[in-house]
């Protein structure tokens, strides 16, 4: 960024100063109309930038600012901020996923380089596609976490907060792992193991949603298994096992 001055605020009263970066952090439903609302303020002054932080929403959403002289685009951290106080610690090294005009490349550059992080670039037809897999590697992640959670609470007969705790070494073994191996050389357990008797049991004792979560995971994990050397005879047996026993059925997505 041109500017050494950083400022927080919730709203812009007058149009910004030359080389000013404005970073819209805020709902993804609300970009296009703090866009018009800073839009309303009138010119901003030469080589302004307005970057919005969402992963899903293309640069585009900010046209009106861009009809007003801005360079625009979209810079996404691929990290998770739960906790506000935390988040701009967490964004230190992170990867930062960029789509946007010429121009506001050199100011997305400039505050990725401020936090030590790396910078990808997502076309704009892209970024839908893109998001998912974010979900997938936080969202999802915590999600399978609540589930196993639940499921361990109920079958030990303790409460979540101490099935929680029961878990968290596993969970952290999985993750370090993932750090040090790669999803596929990582992957362990009944599917890795074309463990067919325990894949079975598992689908039998569960029901609903659960059941039909475990089914597509596992179909997910056979192609990592695959990968990982897994025989594919063995695969096919698995999956066609799956497939019978799942709820609903239907094929792989």
């Amino acid at each position: 960024m041109r500017s050494s001055v950083v400022r927080y605020t919730n709203r812009l009263s007058d149009p910004p100063p030359a080389g000013t970066c404005v970073l819209l952090s805020i709902p993804d439903g609300a970009i296009a109309d703090a866009a018009d609302e800073i839009a309303g303020l009138g010119e901003p002054g030469p080589g302004c930038t307005a970057l919005h932080l969402s992963g899903s929403q293309p640069a585009s959403v900010l046209a009106s600012l861009a009809d007003r002289g801005y360079a625009t685009g979209s810079l996404h951290p691929l990290q998770t901020v739960a906790d506000p106080d935390q988040g701009a610690e967490r964004l230190r090294d992170a990867f930062f996923a960029f789509e946007g005009d010429d121009r506001a490349r050199e100011a997305a550059s400039n505050l990725v380089t401020a936090a030590a992080g790396q910078m990808l670039e997502v076309h704009a037809s892209d970024k839908a596609r893109y998001h998912a897999a974010c979900v997938f590697a936080s969202n999802y992640v915590v999600t399978c976490a609540g589930v196993a959670t639940q499921l361990l609470a109920e079958t030990a007969n303790i409460g979540e907060e101490e099935a929680a705790r029961a878990l968290r070494p596993l969970w952290h073994g999985a993750i370090a792992n993932l750090d040090a191996l790669g999803p596929a050389r990582a992957l362990t357990g009944p599917v890795a193991r074309g463990d067919l008797g325990t894949v079975t049991a598992h689908l039998a004792t569960l029901d609903g949603r659960t059941r039909d979560l475990y089914a597509e995971l596992a179909l997910q994990a056979l192609e990592l298994s695959v990968k990982a050397g897994l025989d594919e005879g063995v695969a096919e047996r698995i999956e066609k096992e799956i497939r019978r026993l799942r709820t609903g059925g239907g094929e792989r997505r």
